[in-house]
């Protein structure tokens, strides 16, 4: 069944394109000759999906075929519904009746998504509620930065519920409008998730699959899912900013490849421990001694690629492994609850404990704690 579901969708969409393409052919001046010369590909084409139609294939010749509108007509748009492009849908039109997602839609018109949504035919677009959304709501949010966390949740396959209740094998990967992979998941339980393929986060994809919003059969599907795919990096510093580490999340800021790893992993999963701003304060000249690639890890050391809630996190009670991670060095960072108190230690010299949750909303979590986290495997870089 689900190999079925995956030919028709293929099928459906390869006759769409074609359709389309030609379309334009006819309507763009100067174009007839390449029309001319590409109809044998078309009848091969053809002879796949509409095999009552196709006619002997023959190689194109070197004289204007003044049959080729008929025949490729006949071959494209017999028995098929109107091209679908941007005059025939909008997806400022389909958003229109759903209040709760607003300010998806909003974003989606000023960053240009939206119209380049309705150029394509066979398409998902993940959609956020205003909730989420809120999060973004950062005046010095880069336009480029929203663009491209609104072109990850634009996927150019067709997908409707029945479609992802039958994936195939339980994962699959598809193309984003911001032209990166994303992966499409089978958790325990059924539950279905989304994630950038090439994460840092080991830990299961947090962005879920909530509902079926709208389908248009093999053009465009709406899926509400529980978070961003990825969040823009001045949008998290902004949240970390107005909850209490407002020296911690400029820090970051200033560091590329910091804010891009803690970006990128907010919406898979991720808690951060961030210091107040007094222990940031008297911490930066140590850091500032240390090198470039050291800053970063220091800074990556205080993510766990997972969303833990308050009481899963006093459950932990061991060792956890931290953004800095890498191929050559394990970055663990120990966690451990005394009562209503969790602790945190790097080594024996370096502790801190969670003084607050500033935010816990799946899949983003951030404590403050009381010092910063300084890792061994730094003591010989500083």
């Amino acid at each position: 069944m689900a190999q079925l579901l995956h030919f028709r969708a293929t099928t459906a969409s390869i006759k769409e394109k074609l359709r389309c393409t030609y379309d334009r052919i006819l309507m763009t001046p100067g174009l007839f000759e390449t029309a001319r010369l590409t109809e044998y590909n078309v009848r091969l084409v053809a002879k796949h999906f509409f095999p009552r139609d196709h006619s002997q294939t023959k190689q194109p010749s070197n004289t204007r075929n003044p049959s080729l509108f008929p025949v490729t007509q006949c071959l494209l748009l017999r028995a098929s519904p109107p091209c679908h492009g941007a005059t025939s849908r909008s997806i400022l039109a389909i958003l229109a009746p759903y209040p709760d997602f607003t300010q998806f839609s909003g974003a989606l018109a000023s960053t240009g998504i939206a119209a380049e949504i309705d150029d394509h035919t066979s398409i998902t677009v993940l959609a956020v509620d205003n909730a989420v959304m809120e999060q973004l709501q950062e005046p010095r949010l880069q336009h480029d930065d929203l663009r491209r966390a609104m072109s990850l949740q634009v996927l150019l396959e067709y997908f409707d519920d029945s479609n992802l209740q039958h994936l195939q094998g339980g994962f699959m990967q598809v193309a984003s409008l911001y032209q990166a992979a994303v992966n499409i998941t089978v958790l325990r339980g059924g539950h279905l998730a989304f994630a950038q393929s090439g994460g840092h986060s080991a830990a299961p994809p947090a962005v879920i699959y909530q509902r079926s919003v709208v389908e248009s059969p093999y053009d465009i599907a709406v899926l509400q899912v529980s978070a961003l795919i990825s969040y823009p990096a001045a949008g998290f510093t902004h949240l970390l900013s107005k909850n209490g580490c407002g020296g911690f999340a400029g820090v970051v800021a200033a560091t590329p490849d910091a804010a891009a790893t803690y970006g990128r992993d907010a919406g898979a999963g991720l808690t951060v421990f961030c210091p107040d701003d007094n222990a940031v304060a008297a911490f930066m000249p140590t850091f500032n001694n240390l090198t470039g690639d050291g800053q970063t890890a220091l800074l990556l050391y205080h993510g766990v690629a997972a969303h833990y809630c308050e009481q899963s996190l006093k459950r932990v009670n061991g060792a956890v492994r931290t953004l800095a991670t890498d191929g050559s060095k394990s970055y663990n960072l120990t966690i451990h609850a005394d009562g209503d108190t969790v602790k945190l230690s790097a080594t024996a010299q370096s502790a801190a404990k969670v003084t607050k949750a500033a935010v816990d909303k799946a899949p983003l979590a951030v404590y403050l704690i009381d010092a910063v986290l300084f890792p061994g495997e730094l003591s010989n870089v500083v």
